[in-house]
């Protein structure tokens, strides 16, 4: 009888595991509101539910919570069942008895001349312990509405392998402007809203999608997803923009002024396919909601993938040699410019972000930023790599080597290996060389990385060549600045 009772209730519990937890999300623009309902699978007598309290990516504490509302849920038969909250992100449902209950309640829209947005970190509530359960997502639309979503499916159903894959994808829908191009055998989406999404160069901005596409999946070897959607939201006027990385989408925010020399954002954002979204610490993935995740490496996967965001630009031909100096000076002068570069390593501007601003974290780095320093970092590693080994190793190798363990939803890295891979490339001298750079504070050698390639540094923080190179200097700086090394 008890090894019957034992059976039974493994069965059950295994049948719940591999269960499939439903949302479906109604646009209602009148209000600005999505009213979404979840349908859960269960066996337990309570079901707990959150609000996550930040968002991948962005390592800020936030009150998505609060802006949630509306909430009322049901069991068996749509009967009320009694729905607690427990704290501004947390509630509590009485699902003893049911064999399913139904949540539902209202999340914030953007939504503006006829287009909606929304992030679903923003909008989806997860069911606490139960967050690697698959997912499906049903979008209730008119049927004239188009929709823009990195996930598998091709509406109104769409699915999702987690619950971390769902809320990290973003939906566009409505009368947005659209294109499509392929790249490397997959769909690419070009979803445009916003006051200038009629203002900005529609052909730069499709060519430019394209080429840093192409670009990069080329040099990783491929593309690690079955679609991309570019969601981007477009002011008038400016130039400037930022970008939130997704696992096969980004959101980016554009003026209408965008040029050229605006693909590093876009060349960043997407090389984050790679550098944070697959190659990533062992902390960034699955995920703890309620808390911040602590990484020293945020200056690789934020700082590193800068650099090599901007240098493939270069390397591919989208900028000119002269471009891709002034960009690094730029990022060179940025670090320089902060005085705790001398009193913060890199490391710790990555893994103390969490204790930044009171407590709730910021998107930048403890005490400056880990953007300017991972750049910086990247470019002395990579010039000294190719130095010490005759040209024979590249910071290109290291990459590649991370990609490697990470790839095909592999636990990601330990904190150590990148250490590890620079000594793989380069030998057992850049072990102290990466403690050097990263886990101590003090001014970084860009000047003895420079020489290395025949570039100097000049007093205006300008990179000029220096006058009459050598012949192995120029050999080095060709090599750096080839597609393939």
């Amino acid at each position: 009888m008890k090894n019957t009772l034992l059976f039974a209730l493994l069965f059950a519990s295994a049948s719940i595991a591999h269960a499939e937890i439903a949302y479906k999300v109604q646009p209602q623009p009148d209000t600005k509101q999505l009213a979404i309902t979840v349908t859960i699978p269960t066996n337990a007598a309570e079901t707990l539910v959150q609000a996550p309290r930040w968002m991948p990516g962005f390592y800020m504490l936030q009150n998505y919570g609060a802006r949630l509302k509306d909430f009322s849920a049901t069991g068996e038969g749509d009967k009320p069942v009694e729905l607690t909250m427990v704290d501004d992100h947390t509630w509590k449902i009485n699902s003893m008895g049911a064999k399913q209950v139904t949540l539902r309640y209202s999340a914030p829209l953007e939504f503006q001349n006829g287009v909606g947005h929304y992030s679903g970190i923003a909008a989806y509530i997860y069911v606490v312990g139960r967050t690697q359960e698959r997912c499906k997502l049903t979008l209730d639309t008119p049927k004239e509405w188009k929709v823009a979503v990195g996930l598998d499916g091709s509406g109104p159903d769409y699915n999702a392998d987690s619950y971390d894959t769902l809320a990290d994808n973003p939906v566009t829908l409505g009368s947005y402007y659209e294109e499509t191009y392929q790249t490397a055998g997959k769909q690419h989406v070009i979803a445009l809203r916003g006051t200038g999404a009629d203002q900005i160069d529609k052909k730069l901005l499709r060519e430019t999608c394209e080429t840093v596409s192409k670009i990069e999946t080329e040099f990783m070897g491929g593309a690690p997803y079955g679609k991309y959607v570019w969601h981007f939201s477009v002011r008038s006027g400016g130039a400037g923009g930022s970008g939130l990385e997704h696992l096969s989408s980004t959101e980016i925010s554009l003026g209408s002024g965008f040029s050229r020399r605006t693909a590093g954002l876009l060349a960043h954002e997407f090389f984050h396919l790679w550098n944070v979204k697959r190659i990533r610490s062992q902390s960034l993935g699955p995920f703890d909601y309620t808390q911040l995740p602590t990484t020293g490496a945020l200056w690789w996967l934020e700082g590193t993938t800068d650099y090599f965001a901007i240098t493939l630009l270069g390397r591919f031909g989208w900028t000119s040699e002269q471009d891709l100096y002034a960009d690094i000076a730029g990022n060179v002068r940025r670090q320089r410019r902060s005085e705790a570069r001398l009193t913060v390593s890199p490391h710790d501007s990555s893994s103390r972000v969490g204790e930044a601003n009171n407590g709730r974290g910021n998107s930048s780095g403890f005490g400056l930023s880990y953007y300017d320093e991972g750049f910086v970092v990247g470019l002395c590693l990579d010039l000294e790599l190719l130095a010490q080994t005759n040209g024979k190793r590249s910071l290109d190798d290291v990459e590649l080597a991370l990609w490697k363990k990470c790839r095909n939803n592999q636990p990601g890295f330990a904190e150590d290996e990148i250490r590890k891979q620079l000594i793989v490339a380069g030998g057992d001298t850049f072990g102290p060389l990466y403690d050097k750079l990263v886990l101590t504070p003090g001014e970084l050698p860009v000047e003895k990385a420079l020489a290395h390639v025949g570039l100097e540094l000049t007093e205006k923080s300008e990179i000029r060549s220096v006058t009459m190179p050598t012949e192995e200097q120029l050999r080095l700086r060709k090599l750096w600045l080839a597609k393939k090394r």
